[in-house]
Formats: C-alpha cells, sequence, structure tokens
C-alpha cells in the first residue's frame, strides 16, 4: 500500500518521538566528538610542524649537524650508480673509478671551498675469468670442489693448465733456499709459517721452480683462504706472482702431502693480473691552521662484483657532501680541514698507502714531482675515516681508539671519545668495534697520526643481543649485498645514513673548530 505523506498512520507516537529525539542527540553528540578529534588531531599536528621548524637547543649548539643534506647525499649515491651501470656495473680501478673521481673534482670545482689536487699511482688489478678446477690422480683419483676443498688466493698469479705435475712437501713454511730446493718442475705443498709470509714463501718456491703453490691452511678452518698472496703494501716495481697459488683446507693438505709420492695433479686457472694507472683525490682547505690539519677521508673505488653504493658510495657521498656543506654555509674552521677520497681501497688500502708513502717517507713515483698535495706529513694532526654509513641491518660503529699503535693511542682515544660524545647526546645505541686492518685509517695510525671513524658493518651477522640493542634483524649479516652486484641504492638504509652522516659532521666541525687541538689529542686539553 502506498500511503500518502500525511497519513496518520504516518505520524510518531510519544515514545518514537522521544526515541527520534535521543538519537537525534547521539548523532549531534558524535559529530561534536569528531570535530573535536579533528581539532586536536590538527593541532598536535601544527604543534610537532612548529616545533620541527623551530630551532631546538641541540641545533642552536650543533647547527652543522642539521644543515647536513640527507638527500643531497643520495643524489650524490644516484650519480654513483649511474656511473657504475655505464661500467659493467662496478666502480673498480678499471671500471667506473675514475668517472666517479671526475665527478667528485666537479661538484668540489663547482660548489666546494678548497684546492683540488691528483694523486696518480698505479695498482695491480687481478680477475678470474672462469672457474678454476684441480684434481687428483694416481694412487687417488678426486676432483675437488672449488671453494669447498680449493680457492685461488687473491692476486695468486696469471692463469696456467698444468697437467701430471709431481707435488714437493716443502718444510718450515718455504722460508729459505734449503727448504724450497727440491720444487723445480713440481706443484709445491707448503703450510704458513710466521718466519714469512705467504708472499714471500710463494714467491721463493716460483723462483725456485715450482709450477704452482698449495697453501694448506689450518684444520680448524672450515673453508680454504682468499687471502692475498702479494705484498701488503704492494707499490710501483714490487713483484706479483705469476704462477697460480692455491689455498686448500686442512683434510685436502693431509690427504695430499700423505699420498705425495704416488700422486700428480692437474690445475687449471683462468686468472690475470694487470697494472692499472688510478688516483687520489685531495680537497686542501683554504682557511685554518695549516699545521692543525684534520683530514677526512673515503674510499672512492668498489669491488669488481658491484657498485659499491653502500661500500664505500655511501662513505664518499657523505664526505663530500659535508665539504660542500661546509662550503655553503661559509664555515670558518680554527684548523684546516683536507677531504680526501682514495683511489684502490679495495685491492689492499693502495690509495692511502701511496699518499702516506709519498708524504711520510719521501717515495716518488713517475707523477709525483708534477702532483704536489699542498699537505706536509707533519702537519697532519688527525685522520678520520668513514667507510660504509648505511648497511641496511646496520649497527652504529665506533673504532676503538686503544687499538692504534702506542705513539697514535691517545689521540686515538679523543677521536674515539669525540664520536661517543654524538651518540650519547642523542641517546643512539652504538658499540666499539676494532681498528686493526682493513679501512685507510691504517697508514695513519702505522706512521704516529691519530685516527678514527665509523661505519655500519660487513657481512657479519647481528646477534641476539644486538638485535635487541639496535634493531633489525638478528642472525643476519649488517649487508647481506657486501661486495656484491646488489649493493645498489636498495641497499642503503636511510636512518642509517642520516645518522651517521650526521656523526661524521659532528666530529669533523667540532675537531677542526678546537683551539687547541694538539692538546686534545695528547689528552691535556678540555673536550
Amino acid at each position: 500500500m502506498d500511503l500518502p505523506e500525511e497519513s496518520p498512520l504516518l505520524q510518531p507516537s510519544r515514545i518514537e518521538r522521544s526515541n527520534t529525539v535521543s538519537a537525534w542527540w547521539r548523532s549531534k553528540s558524535r559529530d561534536a566528538l569528531s570535530l573535536l578529534t579533528v581539532i586536536l588531531l590538527l593541532g598536535i599536528g601544527l604543534g610537532i610542524w612548529v616545533y620541527g621548524t623551530l630551532p631546538t637547543s641541540d641545533q642552536d649548539e650543533h647547527p652543522h649537524e642539521y644543515a647536513l643534506s640527507t638527500d643531497r647525499i643520495r643524489e650524490h649515491l644516484t650519480q654513483f650508480l649511474d656511473i657504475a651501470e655505464k661500467y659493467n656495473n662496478s666502480r673498480s680501478v678499471t671500471n667506473g673509478h675514475a668517472a666517479s673521481a671526475e665527478y667528485v673534482i666537479a661538484q668540489l670545482r663547482a660548489h666546494g671551498n678548497c684546492d683540488v689536487h691528483v694523486q696518480h699511482f698505479v695498482s695491480p688489478v687481478w680477475q678470474v675469468n672462469g672457474e678454476p678446477k684441480m684434481s687428483v690422480g694416481g694412487s687417488v683419483s678426486i676432483n675437488y670442489i672449488f671453494e669447498t676443498d680449493f680457492q685461488i688466493m687473491r692476486f695468486g698469479g696469471q692463469g696456467a693448465t698444468i697437467e701430471k705435475a709431481s707435488v714437493a712437501v716443502v718444510d718450515n713454511g718455504g722460508c729459505t733456499v734449503e727448504d724450497a730446493s727440491s720444487v723445480s718442475g713440481k706443484v709445491a705443498i707448503v703450510h704458513p709459517s710466521r718466519k714469512c709470509s705467504v708472499f714471500e714463501a710463494a714467491f721463493l718456491l716460483e723462483q725456485m721452480g715450482a709450477r704452482a703453490v698449495i697453501v694448506v691452511r689450518s684444520s680448524r678452518y672450515k673453508y680454504p683462504s682468499r687471502a692475498r698472496a702479494r705484498i701488503t703494501d704492494w707499490k710501483e716495481g714490487d713483484p706479483l706472482m705469476t704462477i697460480p697459488v692455491l689455498s686448500v683446507t686442512g683434510s685436502v693438505g693431509q690427504l695430499l702431502e700423505s699420498a705425495a709420492p704416488t700422486i700428480h695433479l692437474d690445475i687449471d686457472v683462468d686468472s690475470n693480473i694487470e697494472i692499472a694507472k688510478t688516483l687520489n683525490v685531495i680537497c686542501v682547505g683554504r682557511t685554518g691552521d695549516a699545521s692543525n690539519t684534520v683530514l677526512v677521508g673515503s674510499h672512492l673505488d668498489s669491488v669488481a662484483a658491484g657498485p659499491g653504493i653502500n661500500d664505500n658510495g655511501s662513505g664518499s657521498a657523505s664526505t663530500l657532501e659535508i665539504q660542500l656543506t661546509l662550503a655553503r654555509i661559509g664555515f670558518k674552521p680554527q684548523n684546516r680541514l683536507v677531504f680526501a677520497w682514495w683511489g684502490a681501497e679495495e685491492d689492499g688500502l693502495l690509495g692511502s698507502r701511496h699518499f702516506a708513502r709519498v708524504l711520510a717517507h719521501g717515495w716518488s713515483n713517475r707523477w709525483t714531482a708534477d702532483e704536489p698535495t699542498g699537505v706536509d706529513w707533519q702537519d697532519i694532526a688527525l685522520d678520520l675515516n668513514f667507510d660504509m654509513l648505511a648497511s641496511p641491518n646496520y649497527i652504529s660503529l665506533v673504532h676503538n681508539g686503544t687499538d692504534a699503535p702506542e705513539d697514535a693511542r691517545i689521540g686515538s682515544q679523543q677521536i674515539q671519545r669525540t664520536f661517543e660524545d654524538y651518540f650519547s647526546r642523542h641517546k643512539y645505541p652504538y658499540q666499539i668495534t676494532d681498528m686493526v686492518a682493513g679501512s685507510d685509517f691504517l697508514p695513519f695510525i702505522d706512521n704516529a697520526v691519530p685516527a678514527g671513524g665509523i661505519l655500519t658493518g660487513a657481512s657479519e651477522l647481528k646477534s641476539i643481543d644486538e638485535r635487541r640493542e639496535h634493531g633489525g634483524l638478528a642472525q643476519a649479516p649488517l649487508d647481506t649485498c657486501y661486495h656484491r652486484d646488489c649493493d645498489t641504492l636498495l641497499n642503503v638504509n636511510i636512518v642509517a645514513l642520516r645518522r651517521m652522516s650526521r656523526a661524521a659532521m659532528y666530529a669533523v666541525s667540532k675537531l677542526s673548530s678546537m683551539p687547541n687541538l694538539r692538546g686534545f689529542l695528547a689528552g691535556e686539553a678540555p673536550f
């Protein structure tokens, strides 16, 4: 039935009118509450925005940290990735490193406040072109598994195909001519010795006529070694291996040694070593006390296997943007700032070693006389090193100054204290990590210059306790893409990059502003 609108059947009763009033009131109450909630949220948002735009006391006391833009650092990282993509997805010495250096130089000349110098040197570049093979025949017949049973050691010679070679077991680590007298025409098997380095033993065995060298690793290690069979601080003119140098596990070595008289070895290695020209970029500040120079360094190269956006685009891009930011805001340091982008770090710290060798020891190569750096070694008060600042599963790590040699220890401890002050002030968790090898601080502390730095970790696993303290994933690497082709922009933790680059800026501005820097580094002047 279709009732007319004025029908008495449609008029509300008294009870219905009461219910209608209650419903109306509840509806209006909900509307009012919703309106109040919106107003409250808007007020909170406005308050947060206003608070965030006003200078805080920490910004007032430490303005340089807050002047540093993470977005600009990321723009540099984008440029580094673009360069890598043009050079086999790599910024290594023979790929995109030179183009990366050109980019840094162009940025410094356009927007920086320093005199730009380059320092050329050469680096050996070793490459494996195919999977090596090794098998034993004779009284025993085994095909060994690459990377499980045996490994080719880095810089372990040029390629070679060796068939049915006899085996010579070398005593006493192969450190003397007497030890190596029976290796001519054979594959030499040797255990490492404290009397000489692996390279010294292998090179002597090569000089004595060995066709290849097999280094037996201690049985406490599960896998064979990938250590370098090369002079650690190699320089132009130093020798390199030409015969293959392999590493085997302890169990494989035991079998080869016990059956040596009755077996022969087949070895097939496709590798090569070439000598490549590369460079350091040095940016020498124009103001501040040159006799109290604060040197700020990061390596610019990557491994051949990947673009190196965390390792070490994150450090070198942060270093670059720190210099450009200080120039932009007109920062005038008390102590001169020198920035450095090292080459060939991934080949054994060769860029920073070259810098130290030239300045501290007067060594020169064919380019040195024409490429003054504008820096004297005795003027360098300290070195700051920034290597990997954005690991995806990061821990904020500060280098342990106590690990430095005695003549650089107190100053290195004071640098450590400077970084700790930053993390403590912000209430950020951090850990102390060793400072004994693996990055470009080493040539400085080895030559009596205090050093320090920060990093976020590489392939080491995060423990459960570290996960509770720092977040992230337990039992996972700090950087799953370390030295791999996936070390791209997607591998960069922006929170870590912001936190660590600001820590770097704090240390740079703090130490370069100290009126008595040498006294502070000696532990005699206040912080």
